[in-house]
């Protein structure tokens, strides 16, 4: 069932088994999961069914690091981040939940093996095939359409991605939540604290108010944050009632710890004879190509550092593609488009700078033609291909996400974000283009120029829109907020879900993962907490305080 917050009763109370707070990806993983077992549960959307600049507004921030959008890398709606992803998925592998000696603060407290019985599970979720992400089987597959890169493989590999559809949780789960008989997804309802016992030990429930400023309160014996990278970091600071620190941060850790994929183009490839060797390399071409499709999920490949190299040279992960040019292509200028095109459509009108709209207005004869160069997927027709990398994030300390002086107009205090790298993942980027360039010029595949790449345009750092690391998971609670079961350290009732509980984040996509760990939290809290017996059938699952009607929203 679907409510509007508004209509509720102003100063209500509702009685639920579990509190979600956040209905993304990991939200609605564990709202049908909870649903299937008869659990009353309660879920928080702080967005409505569709796109709003006001309830958007609400994640404007102080942002003094690396240059950062906190709006637009993220979406408040249900469904949540979802609804922007562009459907690329890959698995963690082994070496992303190792302890590395030569990353400081890595590691996790499981292997793989804990997580991949419900990868498969999350597959189904996020609507792929179950197949697996060898280069050869596609390869076979495509019936040999596209071709693999012969390449030295103690130091670089050729590694495979999936796309989703992309799937967008708040739409393509929309009918089974209308219809949960035992979950209800309360819309624009922004959870505004944690109410705690007097030791701050056990939730109590959830301070919520809606768009209008209207309050209630859920009740619930478990809550689980499920908020994102930075909210879930930002309501645990300003749930500080009763602890001054906020909740789980007895050792200053919530909020540190901040990761994001730094991704990098520069640098250019030139194909010695036809770029068809590398289409199945560009990003381009393959981004859902049905053309490379197996079983209704398409691929696409990209180059990798092998695990001998990041050993022996004490690197990080790191990926690298191509994206098909033509000559006289500015790429630069299809970016200033986009970044036009994004605040037109959030109607960030005041972040649009007068150079960047003269800068399209001006050369728009030649956007046009780029835009759909880009839309025919001519990889074929390619004289040249940008390089674009993706290095892994190193934990660091200060990275962090803390409490803004400034306020939303819900009177909270906004989050504050310093997003930082450092010299490793600068190191690690750098060697992956001299590899890739060696590489090359040894098995005469083209020729790749770092010296005047992107010439004219300083090199510069772009996010991936993947928020992760701030409330991260170790078993000592001065390494970590959660413990290996996702529960807050100090904590008896209160879990994370989602990637800021990641320690590590390796170089590839997070929501398989996401998806992955919120299956796993699941069984854990159903299991650990005898939350598996559906409950009678004559039972009203989720209910108000006694003599409140609940308010349902009209489906739009």
């Amino acid at each position: 069932m679907l409510i509007e917050a508004g209509l509720l009763p102003n100063d209500s109370t509702l009685d639920a088994e579990i509190c979600i707070i956040g209905g993304g990806v990991a939200g609605i993983t564990l709202a049908l999961e909870f649903d299937r077992q008869g659990i009353a549960t309660c879920v928080l959307e702080g967005g409505g069914l569709k796109p709003s600049t006001k309830s958007q507004g609400l994640y404007e921030g102080e942002n003094v690091g690396l240059p950062y959008d906190l709006q637009a890398t993220r979406t408040r709606r249900l469904g949540g981040s979802s609804n922007c992803w562009g459907g690329w998925i890959r698995p963690f592998i082994s070496i992303d939940f190792e302890e590395r000696d030569w990353i400081p603060n890595s590691g996790w407290p499981f292997r793989l093996d804990e997580v991949e019985p419900y990868y498969r599970r999350a597959d189904d979720l996020v609507q792929v095939n179950h197949h697996g992400f060898e280069p050869a089987f596609w390869h076979s597959q495509l019936n040999k359409r596209i071709g693999l890169l012969e390449l030295d493989r103690k130091a670089l590999e050729t590694v495979v991605s999936k796309f989703s559809p992309p799937t967008r949780f708040g739409r393509d789960y929309y009918a089974q939540l209308v219809s949960a008989k035992n979950t209800k997804v309360i819309l624009n309802a922004n959870a505004v604290q944690l109410a705690t016992c007097s030791n701050a030990t056990t939730v109590r429930g959830v301070h919520v108010m809606s768009a209008s400023r209207s309050a209630f309160f859920v009740r619930a014996k478990h809550t689980i944050l499920a908020a994102g990278g930075i909210e879930n970091a930002r309501l645990l600071l300003l749930s500080n009632s009763v602890d001054v620190r906020g909740l789980g941060n007895q050792h200053d850790l919530v909020g540190r710890y901040f990761m994001e994929h730094p991704r990098i183009r520069h640098g250019r490839m030139t194909p010695a004879r036809s770029a068809d060797p590398f289409r199945f390399y560009d990003a381009r071409f393959t981004y859902h190509n049905p053309r490379l499709s197996v079983d209704g999920t398409s691929a696409s490949a990209h180059l990798a550092l092998s695990e001998q190299i990041q050993r022996r040279e004490r690197l990080l992960q790191c990926r690298t593609y191509f994206r098909a040019c033509r000559s006289g292509e500015d790429s630069a200028l299809t970016e200033q488009f986009h970044e036009l095109y994004n605040a037109v459509r959030w109607r960030h009108f005041r972040d649009i700078k007068l150079q960047t709209y003269a800068a399209v207005v001006r050369h728009s004869p030649n956007l046009m033609t780029s835009l759909l160069y880009r839309r025919l997927k001519l990889a074929a027709k390619s004289d040249y291909f940008q390089i674009e990398t993706v290095v892994e994030p190193a934990p660091d300390r200060e990275s962090r996400v803390t409490l803004s002086s400034q306020r939303d107009r819900l009177g909270l205090h906004r989050a504050h974000l310093d997003w930082r790298i450092g010299d490793h993942e600068k190191r690690t980027h750098l060697r992956m283009l001299e590899l890739v360039r060696d590489e090359f010029a040894r098995s005469g595949l083209g020729h790749v120029d770092l010296e005047d790449a992107d010439k004219g345009h300083p090199l510069s750092v772009i996010g991936c829109a993947h928020h992760m690391g701030t409330t991260r998971m170790h078993v000592d609670p001065r390494q970590g907020v959660v413990d290996q079961n996702c529960k807050v350290h100090g904590m008896h009732n209160l879990h994370v879900a989602g990637s800021s509980i990641f320690p590590t984040c390796g170089n590839d996509m997070p929501t398989l993962t996401i998806v992955a760990l919120a299956l796993r939290l699941a069984d854990h809290i159903k299991a650990q907490y005898g939350l598996g017996s559906p409950a009678p059938a004559n039972r009203q699952q989720l209910q108000m305080a006694p003599n409140v009607p609940w308010a349902e929203a009209e489906p739009s």
